[in-house]
Parts: C-alpha cells; sequence; structure tokens
C-alpha cells in the first residue's frame, strides 16, 4: 500500500489548524472515563466527517491518522518547547505526551516527562487520583486494536514504574485481573507478547509471592492462564508463563499435564509451542509416572499420524527425546 500524501493531505499538514486538532484529540485522551478506551487510528479511506477530528461512541474511540499526525506536530513542538526551557505548562505537557504516546508508543523522552510530571502532581495532590488516571490512559493503549502499542517495551516498563508508584503509596493492585483484563487481551491483540508476559512475571514475584494467600491466588492463576493458552494454543509466551506458575506451585503440575495431553489427543496438537510446555511440564516435581505414559501414548499416537519428513513429525520426535531423558 502506497503511503504518498495526496495533495489535500499534503495542504492540511502545511497550513491546518493544527492547535484546534490537538486541543480535541488530548482532550478525549486525558478525559475520564469509566471504562478503558478501546482505540482505533483510522486509515485515509474510512469514512468518516472530515469535519471531526475524532469519533466517540461509549468508550470506543476511532482518530483519523490525517488528524493524529497534526496533532502530534503540534504536541512535538510543545516538548521542544520545554525541552528548550520555553514551556512549563503541566497541563499542556501532560495532553502533549499523551498525544505522542499514541502516535509514537517508543517515543521514550514523552514516557519519563509523564513520570516526572507524575510524581510532581503526587506531591501537590492525593496519589490515588493522579495514579489511577495515568494507569487508565497506559491501559488503554496497551489493549486497544493498536498493534505497535500492545506490544511496545516502553510502555510496559511505563506500567511497570507505575505499578511500583503503588505499591509505595499503599494502592492496591490486583494481579488477577490486571493478567486477565490487560496481559491476556495484549497477548490476543499481539500474539506472542514477550513484553505482557514479562509484565505478567514482575506482578507475580512482587505482589503475588508476598501475599498471605498466595498459594490460592497462584492457583487461581494457573486456572486462568492455563485456560487462555487452551484457546491460543499456538502462542509459546503463554505456555511459558504457565511453565512459570507451575514452577513455583508444582502441586498444580499434574492437574495440567492431564487436561492439557486430552485437548492434544482431541485436537491433534502437534505444534512446537504446545510440546515445548508438554515436555518441560513431565519433568517438574511431583508429576506421576502415569501421567507422563499418558503424554508418552498420545505423543505415539499423533507421531504415527502425521506425514513423514513433515515439520509436526520432527517436533513430536525431540518431544520424545526430552520426556524419556
Amino acid at each position: 500500500m502506497s503511503r504518498a500524501l495526496g495533495k489535500e493531505a499534503k495542504e492540511i499538514l502545511r497550513n491546518g489548524d493544527h492547535r484546534g486538532v490537538f486541543e480535541d484529540i488530548s482532550g478525549v485522551l486525558c478525559r475520564p472515563c469509566d471504562q478503558l478506551y478501546e482505540i482505533e487510528i483510522l486509515g485515509h479511506g474510512a469514512l468518516l466527517d472530515p469535519t471531526l477530528n475524532y469519533a466517540q461512541v461509549g468508550n470506543a474511540l476511532a482518530v483519523p491518522k490525517l488528524r493524529l499526525v497534526q496533532a502530534f506536530i503540534f504536541a512535538r513542538q510543545l516538548l521542544l518547547d520545554h525541552i528548550r526551557g520555553g514551556l512549563d505548562d503541566t497541563d499542556k505537557l501532560w495532553r502533549a505526551t499523551a498525544v505522542i504516546l499514541l502516535m509514537d508508543p517508543e517515543f521514550l523522552t514523552a514516557a519519563n516527562i509523564r513520570k516526572r510530571l507524575l510524581r510532581e502532581m503526587i506531591q501537590e495532590k492525593t496519589a490515588t487520583q493522579e495514579l489511577l488516571r495515568e494507569r487508565h490512559f497506559i491501559d488503554s493503549l496497551l489493549t486497544s486494536h493498536l498493534h505497535r502499542h500492545t506490544k511496545s517495551p516502553t510502555l510496559w516498563n511505563h506500567r511497570r514504574w507505575l505499578m511500583d508508584q503503588f505499591r509505595i503509596h499503599r494502592l492496591g493492585i490486583d494481579v488477577g485481573d490486571d493478567i486477565q483484563n490487560i496481559i491476556s487481551i495484549a497477548g490476543e491483540r499481539h500474539p506472542r507478547n514477550y513484553y505482557a508476559w514479562c509484565h505478567a512475571r514482575y506482578l507475580v514475584n512482587t505482589i503475588t509471592f508476598t501475599s498471605q494467600n498466595c498459594e490460592e491466588e497462584l492457583s487461581t492463576l494457573i486456572t486462568m492462564v492455563r485456560k487462555w493458552s487452551f484457546s491460543h494454543h499456538d502462542d509459546i509466551s503463554g505456555w511459558q508463563f504457565l511453565l512459570f506458575l507451575l514452577n513455583r506451585q508444582p502441586s498444580e503440575a499434574s492437574s495440567s499435564i492431564r487436561q492439557t495431553i486430552e485437548r492434544v489427543e482431541m485436537f491433534k496438537w502437534r505444534n512446537e509451542a504446545i510440546w515445548y510446555f508438554i515436555r518441560y511440564a513431565v519433568a517438574l516435581p511431583c508429576v506421576e509416572d502415569q501421567d507422563r505414559d499418558e503424554v508418552s501414548r498420545v505423543r505415539n499416537l499423533l507421531w504415527e499420524a502425521a506425514a513423514e519428513d513433515s515439520q509436526e513429525r520432527r517436533i513430536l520426535e525431540a518431544a520424545q527425546k526430552w520426556i524419556s531423558a
């Protein structure tokens, strides 16, 4: 698809009302909402009233790419003015960095300025309101239909910093809710989402392990992630996180292997991701010999039915070497 700009788009970018577009888009991004925004950036062919800078229905927010570029041009100029010492307006910087991160999730300077502004606002106001507002904005970016944002290391690192602030100010963090409603959704938006599942490990290591109900919470998380992995059986990131949880609660390993191998036999799953999980799971403590025998039986059935010299057969052969070791 060509990225060439038409005459009308060039004219808008050259002489358009960038300030007005910026005020509209930044205003809606910073507006409180009971739900996370579901943001989508519309291409040039989208049927939208050309006089509108965005369209909103409930928590669904659509922004035309051309309008976002206009807002970004103005926001970037505000940021440059601040860096050069000519702008010290907290509200304008807050709005500018929101637009910049919507346009470019790897704009590290914008993320760092938001951290500094947030520290300053926490000192002047109540921490709860400001931290919750920032979490709402970041989580909206991470879970929307924005391909670059859902797997952005800058945004996930910003959220990690934000969770540290929650802990410092003794604000509750529901790990199960975060994994189900933020990380799992980001994992669906962008399969094999390494950064999202690394954030899940951080939450478990820093929050769940320090909880008085650690064992019960781990059991709930294992059930949740196992269900997600069954629905995304070719996503190795989900299976690796399930292994991470089972390593910390090996008593759940046999049950997880049984449920997994039942589905493997039923749906004839031969992909590398799920057999990667199985071959490491059977090596965990507390796994019974009968479970290992069942894994070998199912593997043999699938291997015999696989085409010769196929990738699936090679995956199953490699799995057998690990299982027999």
